[in-house]
């Protein structure tokens, strides 16, 4: 079948109402022929009706023509998790930095409280001490993060040898994402795969990291697992508890035959079509398998080649024109 501008449509029409009419060669009239006209066997093919459609130059401004071409698509599961502090980091001073005084002494002040935010050489606190020149000495922070202990009250003796230190500072640029994942996916992720995170406080916003850990019991109640992943957060925005919305690239990369979306129209059998053509004036209709969708690409699995000319935006036009073709 053929779709044609409307005066040689017309034509068609006409010259094949009269054939119709005469009984030619005793052929059913109808666009796919009559099921019940007896037939040749030796004369009928198996072989898939193509549907052409013609476009004048008017309607080719409707379409984009392009080269089928391939796309690395990323195999990738999303999930959803919570933000958390490493474990116990107010309460391990392995996870912190500690920040003893200089020299013995006593606290004469203290400039920060527990959870408070610092940067480098931020001052912490400080000390009268006998033992120096100097009869105030301040002690700063050695390093950027957050304050996860303060041991330290005015008039208190304190001495570098004799811990806890007066403060101690955690270096938080890290967070960890702590998310369930169906026990179906367990053997998908593993150690060292990548993770993107995004939460609602920062929508634009995406924070990198990767699986850190998978932890080897299944709830029996919810038939999930814990996955933890490290997180960079250099600049400290991610609170404990934020929920979290991830993706995982759980296996390589894929590169296939690809095409554009709008260049796909999904028929209202559930089939995938594309529309190919190789002198970009007659465009023929195919049936299309699809696997991966990233970035505005479909995954083809099957029914296009490399190198082929496709319509890769518009394709919905020309699948218009089709149904809006009068029934015979």
């Amino acid at each position: 079948m053929k779709v044609l501008p409307r005066a040689k449509a017309a034509v068609v029409a006409a010259a094949t109402a009269w054939i119709c009419a005469a009984g030619f060669f005793n052929a059913g009239c109808s666009r796919d022929g009559d099921a019940n006209a007896p037939q040749d066997p030796d004369t009928v093919s198996n072989a898939p009706v193509t549907t052409t459609v013609e476009l004048s130059g008017d309607q080719l401004n409707s379409i984009k023509i392009g080269t089928v071409g391939t796309h690395t698509f990323l195999i990738r599961k999303s999930g959803i998790g919570t933000i958390d502090f490493e474990n116990n980091l107010y309460s391990d001073p392995g996870l912190s930095v500690q920040v003893p005084p200089p020299c013995a002494g006593k606290i004469k002040a203290v400039f920060v409280e527990l959870g408070d935010e610092v940067k480098k050489d931020q001052p912490l606190y400080s000390i009268e001490s006998s033992d120096t020149n100097q009869s105030l000495l301040t002690v700063k922070s050695p390093i950027a993060g957050q304050v996860t202990s303060v041991n330290a009250t005015p008039g208190l003796p304190v001495d570098p040898s004799n811990p806890p230190a007066p403060c101690s500072v955690a270096d938080v640029s890290r967070k960890w994402l702590l998310a369930n994942i169906p026990e179906a996916d367990s053997t998908l992720f593993q150690i060292g795969q990548k993770v993107e995170a995004s939460v609602t406080a920062f929508p634009d916003k995406v924070f990198y990291g990767k699986i850190t850990k998978v932890y080897p019991t299944v709830d029996l109640s919810t038939h999930r697992l814990t996955i933890r992943a490290d997180i960079s957060d250099p600049a400290n925005a991610l609170r404990a508890g934020m929920l979290a919305d991830f993706m995982a690239d759980v296996q390589k990369p894929v590169t296939s035959v690809a095409l554009p979306a709008n260049g796909v129209v999904r028929e209202g059998d559930g089939t995938m079509t594309a529309w190919v053509t190789t002198d970009r004036q007659h465009f023929s209709q195919r049936i299309i398998k699809i696997g991966l969708r990233e970035d505005g690409e479909l995954q083809i699995l099957d029914g296009l080649k490399e190198g082929e000319l496709a319509v890769t935006d518009g394709a919905i036009f020309l699948d218009n024109m089709l149904q809006a073709l009068p029934s015979d």
